[in-house]
């Protein structure tokens, strides 16, 4: 490796700003290799000292460094905002990553991926400040205000522009629907630029919420009536508080299932499940469906629930990648679609009010692409969740509440991919954003894993304060139970149940995240092949290994159990217990007077051995809000007149959501990501 010194690297430095290459990324490579070099040479290119960097992991994370003239000598890693099984443990392991590897080119902790990544950035930042080298950007500037979140649109030079690129539709972010809308441009013959940040086809995850079609009649689940339908429209509108438009879930409802078929079709090796739990053949293990609640628990009626949950949704497992990198390909196999990968977009072209094309940064040149859209721009660029002045402004009581961002997805840059640049790029433009933004912390349970999934999930066994007292009817969905848990003292709470939780499990609601199914097996293994586990299937070794690494406490009374969960308060162990004692004789009663509980789902809690697990505040995935739109993916200026040539899908397409994220529907972001994206690229190949 070459030597570089501490004035070569500055200079390197400001060439490299000078071209184009971003400080951020010279951080990451640079830094960290050069500091590797200088302590094998013992060359002088720090200034001794201590420093400090942070960076966005689960939650903050931050980083402190002490330097001598060549070396790093000492590492200090803060990772208490992350999840502490998680984020906790890995921290030890990466303090003597990085001081082994005297830089931040160290490996990721598998299952700790975002801890990683997150003191890899602030190592660097502390290694930059040694080496007297300060990079413009990262997670916040600090001269700029937390009011200035929308930012001054840039002027873009013209003698920088590289290329020009002359397309029907442009389509800026390749998550579920901007892939949508490039396949449903490309296959109407329209011509189509795809500009993405990261080095490709962005996705998590695999729920979809879908109604009838082909898909869901392989498991006879295609029998929705139109009454039905609207009935499951309704109830999204009292969950977003009548905040959001009918029209646009309306037309999704009754659409989505041929939309979805159409989906799938790119993807012909997808093996079905015949069952939530079906075993899967070794050679579909990375590429399988799942219908989710299928078969129901038998005791579940979705018709007699105060919040129900509609058994229409699948999961692509391990994940949708497969899926989605398929429809991507499909869409460019017609030859209509040219992608620009690494590039970001940082200007929409607007002529007499219309949107006709855009420019977009080459990350690996520093040259500017410009694309004119004969038709029109989609953007379909996500959310805004990692983007902290947006969420102190939209939605401020995520930041009040301390709620942590769970996301992995970057950019070329090593920087998150959801920033809002779309908002910036529509309101720059004359587009409007919607009101009642609509986070989505949808609490999954106390005790959580390495894979999110909590020891008993949200199932409504009996849920007591840090005082030991009652607070709630414990029979809510994930999104009301973490707004009960953010009203608590130090937002956290205990979910007690004892032995008989495997006969009450089949009386829970098929709910996202709550546990409603057992399952009596004594390890992991004895699973069905390639499918061994589920976040609503609970078994005994679940709970033991649970117990085991800390994650849940156990007992055989109740007194001992208490003394757990409240160690040095004496007054809240003995209100805890008289909680319960309280509880156990509205159980046998049959009927909950202090929080009306279904009795149905009233037990009490008096067969030892007894357990708990802590519940704190869920992960905030998304935050959705996004620019005013309608059914036809329009956008509105601000006397809400449609801005020609500007559509809009996926979470940056407003009015879908409003004020929290709805809970009967698993999946209905991302199946509505698809759909919209979809439809975004018909009407704007058609000028509608």
């Amino acid at each position: 490796m070459k030597k570089i010194s501490r004035k070569g690297f500055l200079k390197v430095a400001a060439a490299a700003a000078m071209s184009g290459v971003t400080a951020s990324a010279l951080a990451a490579c640079n830094a960290g290799s050069s500091s590797s070099t200088a302590a094998s040479t013992g060359e002088a290119i720090y200034t001794p000292g201590t420093y400090t960097g942070t960076a966005a992991g689960i939650g903050e994370v931050k980083v402190t460094m002490t330097f001598s003239e060549t070396a790093i000598t000492d590492v200090v890693i803060d990772a208490s905002n992350e999840t502490e099984s998680i984020g906790g443990v890995a921290a030890p392991t990466l303090k003597d990553a990085l001081m082994a590897a005297q830089s931040t080119e160290i490996d990721n902790i598998s299952g700790a991926t975002i801890t990683t990544n997150a003191v890899k950035k602030a190592a660097a930042s502390c290694i930059e400040q040694a080496m007297g080298v300060h990079t413009a950007g990262g997670d916040t500037a600090a001269s700029s205000s937390d009011e200035d979140w929308l930012g001054t649109e840039p002027e873009i030079d013209e003698s920088k522009v590289a290329k020009t690129v002359d397309v029907d539709v442009a389509v800026v972010g390749c998550g579920i629907a901007g892939v949508a809308a490039c396949r449903s441009v490309a296959e109407d013959g329209g011509l189509v630029a795809a500009f993405e940040k990261a080095d490709g086809p962005q996705c998590r995850s695999g729920e979809y919420a879908v109604i009838n079609g082909r898909v869901q009649a392989k498991w006879g689940r295609d029998t929705w009536t139109r009454e039905q339908i609207d009935d499951i429209i309704d109830s999204h509108m009292v969950e977003s508080t009548y905040r959001c438009k009918r029209s646009i879930m309306s037309k999704w409802a009754h659409n989505i299932g041929d939309a979805f078929d159409w989906w799938v079709e790119a993807n012909p090796d997808l093996y079905y499940a015949e069952t939530t739990r079906s075993a899967i053949p070794d050679e579909s293990a990375d590429n399988f469906i799942i219908p989710i609640f299928y078969p129901l628990p038998e005791y579940y009626d979705w018709k007699q629930e105060r919040f129900p949950c509609y058994p229409t949704s699948v999961e692509f497992k391990p994940d949708q990648h497969v899926t989605v990198e398929a429809n991507m390909q499909k869409a460019i196999d017609t030859g209509n679609v040219q992608t620009f990968y690494g590039c970001f977009v940082e200007k929409l072209i607007m002529e007499d009010g219309r949107c006709v094309g855009l420019y977009a940064r080459d990350a690996a040149t520093g040259e500017y692409i410009k694309c004119n859209a004969s038709k029109g721009v989609i953007l379909s660029t996500g959310d805004y969740s990692q983007n902290t002045k947006m969420l102190k402004h939209f939605c401020p009581e995520v930041i009040e509440n301390n709620i942590q961002c769970l996301f992995t997805n970057v950019d070329v840059e090593g920087n998150f991919t959801n920033q809002g640049d779309g908002i910036q790029l529509g309101m720059w433009a004359g587009a409007q954003v919607q009101q009642s933004h609509a986070p989505m912390i949808h609490h999954m349970g106390g005790g959580a894993d390495l894979a999110g999934v909590g020891v008993m999930g949200n199932a409504g066994f009996l849920n007591l304060d840090l005082n030991g007292k009652r607070f709630m009817n414990e029979d809510l969905p994930g999104q009301q139970l973490e707004n009960q848990i953010e009203l608590q003292k130090n937002r956290e709470s205990w979910q007690i149940f004892d032995s008989n939780w495997p006969e009450q499990l089949p009386y829970m609601p098929a709910a996202h995240g709550g546990a409603c199914y057992y399952e009596d097996y004594a390890s992991e293994d004895e699973g069905p092949k390639n499918n061994t586990t589920y976040r609503n299937y609970k078994s005994p070794y679940q709970l033991e290994a649970a117990v085991a690494d800390g994650r849940a406490l156990k007992a055989d009374t109740l007194e001992e159990l208490v003394a757990k969960i409240y160690p040095d308060d004496t007054a809240a162990q003995q209100t805890a217990l008289d909680s319960i004692q309280r509880y156990n004789e509205l159980a046998k009663a049959g009927y909950d007077e202090d929080f009306h509980k279904p009795a149905s789902r009233m037990w009490a809690v008096e067969n030892g051995p007894f357990y708990a697990d802590k519940f704190t505040t869920a992960l905030l995935l998304v935050c959705i809000g996004g620019l005013e739109s309608d059914e036809d993916c329009h956008t509105f200026d601000a006397d809400r007149n449609v801005i020609p040539g500007l559509y809009v899908a996926g979470n940056i397409q407003g009015n879908r959501f409003a004020t929290e994220y709805p809970i009967g529907l698993k999946g209905v972001s991302h199946s509505m990501a698809m759909y919209y994206g979809y439809v975004a690229g018909k009407n704007a190949l058609k000028d509608i």
